[in-house]
């Protein structure tokens, strides 16, 4: 009946793809964004547990002495000036130091 010319007719594909892609995509959105509000509501009746951080005695003076060293150098940034961070710093030197 009425032909239609192929230049259009990959063009109307085209545009029902990228439009389905579109609706795949904020769909797929969608469901993440409501995901994480499920999962947000849900915990929120779980009870809250308070963990002990329990440091070993030579461990924190190890940790202690090598804060003061980077302080008196001025090598301490404050976001850095973590007792665990230190701590994970200091395990790696050793480790290091051993092999």
């Amino acid at each position: 009946m009425f032909a239609v010319p192929e230049m259009e007719h990959s063009g109307d594909e085209r545009k029902k793809r990228i439009e389905s892609l579109k609706k795949k995509a904020i769909s797929a959105s969608n469901k993440f964004r409501h995901s994480l509000t499920r999962k947000g509501r849900r915990s929120s009746k779980v009870m809250s547990v308070e963990i002990e951080d329990v440091h070993d005695v030579e461990e924190l003076k190890v940790v202690d002495a090598f804060r003061q060293v980077l302080i008196l150098e001025e090598l301490l940034p404050s976001k850095h000036d973590d007792y665990h961070m230190m701590l994970r710093f200091i395990l790696l030197l050793v480790s290091c130091s051993m092999v």
